[in-house]
């Protein structure tokens, strides 16, 4: 898996992938098939990252991409 931090086209944000996550995206993770997701500082699965996130934070599941209006 590849992490990256997500600099935003100037003209739009993108929204985490997650279900039900209204968040900015701040990374972008591509794992080892290829797969893009765009994910917020709270559902990252970068433990270099996440590490820094207070605890109680949970990592949700599952895949759903849609940019912000």
């Amino acid at each position: 898996m590849e992490y990256f931090r997500f600099d935003h086209p100037p003209d739009r944000l993108i929204l985490c992938d997650r279900p039900n996550c209204d968040t900015i995206a701040d990374y972008l993770e591509i794992n080892e098939q290829g797969r893009e997701d765009f994910v917020c500082a709270s559902h990252t699965s970068s433990e270099r990252h996440a590490s820094v996130l207070p605890k109680g934070i949970p990592h949700a599941e599952g895949h759903g991409s849609r940019t912000a209006p």
